[in-house]
């Protein structure tokens, strides 16, 4: 059976349509907010104005697919591609800067300090220095590891595993130990600004963790299927939650209630990444179309009928 379905979303502030061939893979906006990357299925970086929603700059491109984005500076941006290249490039000349190969990389997280990045490859996970792309330490999970996270003091990362398993370890990756498993992947890891809580996206679920005691507590979605994305908002009342399979729906929840505050405009394929810029005043995501969707979290919230067939 088909029929018609209602939805009512809050449009883009700026869609910037089809703008990767093949899926906008991974973002992540500048340290002032004022510029987004994103990082393509093909391997293309693109530098774009928040404000204005228009392309600033093409940087050099991977050989493969984006996995991870972050800004050392307002200048410097590292990105990594599936085959593990890490590129240092300077933005104002488009220049690669220095590179570093440590193998397929699957995940990537910088530290609030931005002073190293955090990298989960099939079986470990490396720390690297921001500046000299040198590894500072590294540690071996035994999984192949899906996301990986920092804590804002930079004394705490976590991983996820594709076995089930979440661990927490210190910033030495020396020590580690398991908290309660989720009954599906943990997407996209969080920690909460005080470290307590851990984040992270399931399917038709979060999952959110006490990290002293190690319990899991599930909270139910809207979401249709897998929740690929999760962001936690620098004023630490909200969070994005971006879905992948089914609904590719993006959210505003309360992070107290888990009430929706607001429905965002889907992409018209899966979802791939959402994040909040620095001061939680803009919000992005990027889809398998090909497109990103920003918001100025600001502005009024006006959402729109969009009408959509769907089947049972």
């Amino acid at each position: 059976m088909s029929g018609c379905s209602v939805t009512k979303s809050q449009p883009p502030t700026h869609l910037l349509s089809g703008v990767h061939p093949g899926g906008a893979q991974r973002i992540a906006f500048s340290p002032s907010g004022r510029l987004l990357a994103s990082g393509g299925l093909h391997g293309e970086v693109i530098i774009w104005s928040v404000g204005s929603g228009m392309e600033q700059r093409r940087l050099p491109a991977h050989r493969s697919r984006v996995q991870g984005l972050a800004w050392q500076d307002e200048l410097h941006l590292l990105s990594v591609d599936r085959t593990g290249e890490l590129r240092r490039y300077h933005v104002g000349t488009s220049d690669v800067v220095s590179r570093f190969f440590p193998g397929p990389v699957r995940a990537m997280k910088i530290s609030t300090d931005r002073r190293y990045v955090l990298l989960g490859q099939a079986n470990r996970v490396l720390r690297v220095n921001t500046g000299s792309l040198g590894v500072e330490a590294q540690g071996e999970i035994g999984g192949r590891i899906i996301s990986v996270a920092v804590d804002a003091g930079g004394g705490q990362v976590a991983v996820s595993t594709a076995d089930g398993r979440v661990l927490v370890g210190d910033r030495d990756l020396s020590h580690w130990r398991e908290l309660e498993r989720p009954s599906s992947d943990a997407n996209d890891l969080h920690f909460s600004a005080d470290g307590s809580r851990l984040l992270a996206g399931g399917w038709f679920r979060l999952w959110v963790w006490d990290v002293t005691s190690g319990v899991l507590e599930p909270r139910p979605t809207a979401h249709l299927g897998q929740v690929i994305s999760v962001d936690i908002n620098p004023d630490k009342q909200t969070w994005l939650t971006l879905g992948r399979q089914t609904d590719s729906s993006l959210y505003l929840i309360d992070a107290q209630s888990n009430r929706i505050l607001r429905r965002l405009q889907a992409h018209n394929l899966c979802g791939w990444q959402a994040r909040f810029s620095p001061d939680g005043r803009y919000a992005a995501s990027a889809g398998e179309e090909g497109s990103i969707h920003l918001y100025d979290m600001k502005a009024p919230y006006r959402p729109v009928t969009v009408w959509g067939e769907e089947s049972e």
